[in-house]
């Protein structure tokens, strides 16, 4: 049922005017009389002000609430209704805020909330078992004073979304990573993983391969030794000459899949090639790279054309900047028919990087492999790859080798035109 609150102040108002109007028409002192009636009036609603302002105040207790009617019981009622949607509502945050704790806190990954000068405000259970960080007794504190590591320190001050990796505290024998990120006001959240297991399988697998790269070595070199020595033996019968030829290009074909794989972990186990290193004099080595493909690979079946930048040199490793040149120049020509074009650049962008891009004008690669070209031993045509002597591991150190001079390798592809792009970042670029 609908209550028009507001005629109810009318009718007593109109109430106490009419009884206030009568008794004065009776009375030699009318006007005192209304007056002391308005007055009246006037007290009682004050007072019925003064309930609702102790109620108010009081802490909105329903059993508290003034007992009264038209507009102030109303107003009362509208206050008890925003007061038990409040509780409600921050009933319904507490909760969802408890369940986020409770989800943060089983994680695996140490959660650190941070304020803007580095101060904890937060920590999940994992923080206490990596870390020794306890949400309880050490909020408030700041996070160097408690983890005194240089790498740690010093991700926190340059504020990036770079990668750390350091020994946990409490435990030489766990590796952890971490990584800060960034939230509204400042605030961070610095998340720690335990990589000790990846670690360690990484550090087996690069045992594994350095030992079985050696145990192979030493066979293959004597293999291929009688080999040599059997094909340039004058009493070889004319048949025996081409399944020996074959057997010395496969065994030196294993040879450098070896190599490749050696120099593949090595990478594989870095994260990145520090700043400061190496002046790499790019255009020296891009000239004697590509003379050395004229005469070898390319030697009277393709074109290859160079724009090269002069003087434009970056800072990193040469060995593994020459295997970048070398892997990029021998796949153009390796996988493009004879009469291909291939043009090189080596230019600086308006970005300030710098990139190496080999293009060519062969028939180009279905775009449903591309994503798949850096994957170890992946081939597009396994069958021509083997007769060209490729390994399938060559765009893998380029990818990795790019990714450890925090560069980056882009490929496009349509028939007629491929461009391989590796691009180094403005930072490592010297004039």
């Amino acid at each position: 049922m609908l209550i028009d609150y507001w005629g109810v102040e009318r009718y007593r108002f109109g109430l106490v005017v009419g009884c206030g109007a009568l008794v004065a028409w009776f009375t030699p002192f009318p006007l005192e009389v209304m007056l002391a009636v308005l007055l009246g009036y006037i007290s009682w609603m004050l007072y019925k002000l003064y309930q609702l302002q102790r109620w108010l105040t009081g802490g909105h207790k329903p059993e508290d609430m003034p007992d009264s009617d038209g507009a102030w019981e109303q107003i009362a009622y509208l206050f008890h209704k925003s007061q038990q949607k409040s509780d409600n509502r921050k009933l319904k945050q507490q909760e969802a805020l408890l369940r986020f704790n409770q989800i943060l806190s089983v994680l695996p990954d140490a959660a650190i909330l941070l304020d803007a000068d580095n101060h904890i405000e937060w920590a999940n259970k994992s923080a206490a078992k990596m870390l020794g960080i306890h949400s309880a007794n050490d909020k408030g504190q700041r996070i160097e004073a408690l983890l005194r590591n240089p790498d740690l320190r010093k991700l926190l001050e340059e504020n990036s979304n770079r990668k750390v990796t350091f020994p946990s505290p409490l435990n030489d024998n766990l590796t952890l990573r971490a990584r800060a990120l960034p939230l509204q006001g400042g605030s961070r959240v610095l998340s720690v993983r335990d990589i000790s297991e990846g670690m360690q399988l990484q550090k087996t697998r690069k045992a594994f391969i350095a030992n079985a790269s050696h145990e192979l070595r030493t066979p293959l070199t004597v293999l291929t030794g009688y080999m040599e020595l059997f094909e340039n033996d004058p009493e070889l019968p004319a048949h025996l000459l081409p399944p020996l030829q074959q057997s010395r290009e496969q065994a030196a074909r294993m040879q450098q899949i070896i190599s490749d794989m050696l120099a593949l972990s090595r990478l594989e186990s870095q994260e990145t090639t520090p700043i400061k290193g190496n002046r790499i004099d790019v255009p020296a080595l891009l000239e004697s790279s590509i003379q050395a493909i004229r005469d070898t690979l390319a030697s009277e079946t393709h074109l290859l054309e160079a724009d090269i930048e002069p003087g434009l040199c970056v800072c990193g490793s040469e060995k593994d900047i020459a295997s970048i040149i070398t892997n990029l120049l021998a796949n153009a020509v390796k996988h493009t028919p004879a009469g291909t074009h291939i043009h090189i650049r080596w230019q600086g962008s308006g970005d300030g990087e710098v990139c190496l891009s080999v293009e060519d004008n062969g028939p180009g690669i279905p775009q449903e492999h591309i994503p798949h070209l850096t994957e170890r031993f992946y081939r597009v045509d396994a069958g021509r790859s083997r007769a060209s002597g490729g390994t399938g591991l060559g765009l893998a150190i380029v990818k990795h080798v790019m990714q450890w001079h925090n560069g980056s390798l882009t490929i496009e592809s349509k028939p007629g035109r491929t461009v391989f792009r590796a691009c180094f970042p403005s930072e490592r670029v010297l004039d």
